[in-house]
């Protein structure tokens, strides 16, 4: 059986619009570490342990 081919644009266009949702944030992180100069993961940092 054969899938109809508005079937198979919806498919397209939810996965494309899936991975536009899921891409969205790390890209906004990056930039904003571009924009702002930041390298978190070039500096150590302390955690504090209450006990």
């Amino acid at each position: 059986m054969k899938t109809p081919v508005v079937t198979q644009n919806r498919i397209l266009r939810d996965v494309l619009i899936s991975i536009f949702i899921y891409a969205l944030p790390v890209v906004l992180m990056l930039l904003s570490f571009k924009i702002s100069g930041q390298r978190p993961w070039k500096h150590q940092t302390e955690t504090t342990i209450n006990k």
